[in-house]
Parts: structure tokens; C-alpha cells; sequence
């Protein structure tokens, strides 16, 4: 069996064209879809980089600066970015969720003392009580609606070390009421 080489600087080797082996029509051009391109919702808003004003999620320019707006899709999920604090927060994977990465770092190297858990613990609260419009001024992307079912088990989930505390308090505080009349005598 011989194989033809051919020295592709040389101009005058002729490579054989491909042949369609198909007749039919080809197909018209479609739109891009995937995880690349999210389709945006028409009644959707964001707010202008420059000016702060809520605009349409579409809009390239804001109509009142002028300033031609950078794409950012959806931003950060509230919901996610509070189940990683609570979950996570040790280790700083809301930070880094968030493109925080030089403050996720610091929350890895102090996990071992405990501190970057109880300051994550604050921000998921604070996470969970910022509103929607807020939350994509800061994080950027469109004024989504969170899940509510969502974030109600996450205020649950974050308040429950908060009743633990004021329990055990209360049992601390109980027995000792009740040991102090036990041990008077009647």
C-alpha cells in the first residue's frame, strides 16, 4: 500500500476539494441557545453602571447617562450566595462565589480559628435580608424574584443556632431556679 505525501508549502499540490454528500437545502442560521446565551425576560430590569437608574434589562445604552451598559447575564444568586455562607462560610465559598477571591482567601487561611464561620454567619443573614433590587445593584445582573420557599429555610436554617443559644440560656437559667427552691427548706 502506497501513501501520497504532499508538502503543503508547495503551490502546486492540488488537495482534493470535499464533496457534499448530502442535496438537501442547508439549514438557515439559528439563534445561539445554551449555557453560553440566557435569555432575558422582557419585563426584566437592571440598574445603569454609571448612574444607578433601573433601566430594561436589554437596553445597551442607559436612556438617561448615556453610558453604553456591560452585559453581565444573571449576576449572583442571593439564594446560593446564603446557602454558602451558612454551609460553607468556614472556607470562604460564598467569597469566592461572589469574585471575592483575595477575602476567600483569607477566610481559608483563619478556618481553623472559627472566626471567618461566625462573620459568614452574620452575612448570610445579611444576604437574606437584602432585597432583590439591591442585591443586583451590588452583585450586578438583571432584578430577579428569589424563591421564596428557598429563602424561608434559609432564614430558618440561620436563625436556628440563634434559638440554641437563647434555649440553652433558658435551660441554664431554669435549673437553676429550680435547683435554688428545691434546696431551700419549707
Amino acid at each position: 500500500m502506497l501513501f501520497a505525501v504532499t508538502d503543503p508549502l508547495d503551490p502546486t499540490t492540488q488537495l482534493p476539494t470535499p464533496q457534499p454528500t448530502s442535496t438537501a437545502p442547508p439549514l438557515p442560521p439559528q439563534p445561539a441557545t445554551g449555557w453560553l446565551v440566557q435569555e432575558i425576560p422582557t419585563n426584566a430590569t437592571k440598574f445603569c453602571f454609571a448612574c444607578g437608574a433601573q433601566i430594561d434589562a436589554r437596553a445597551e445604552i442607559c436612556p438617561k447617562c448615556g453610558v453604553r451598559q456591560i452585559p453581565t447575564g444573571y449576576g449572583k444568586s442571593r439564594t446560593a450566595a446564603a446557602a454558602f455562607a451558612l454551609f460553607l462560610g468556614s472556607f470562604g465559598i460564598h467569597k469566592f462565589y461572589l469574585g471575592q477571591t483575595a477575602l476567600g482567601i483569607l477566610y481559608l487561611l483563619f478556618c481553623w480559628t472559627g472566626i471567618p464561620g461566625f462573620i459568614a454567619w452574620i452575612e448570610a443573614i445579611t444576604y437574606l435580608a437584602t432585597s432583590d433590587a439591591t442585591w443586583a445593584q451590588q452583585h450586578g445582573g438583571i432584578v430577579e424574584r428569589s424563591n421564596g420557599a428557598a429563602i424561608g429555610c434559609l432564614w430558618i436554617l440561620a436563625l436556628f443556632p440563634l434559638l440554641a443559644i437563647v434555649a440553652i440560656i433558658a435551660l441554664i437559667f431554669l435549673g437553676t431556679q429550680v435547683s435554688s427552691i428545691l434546696s431551700v427548706p419549707h
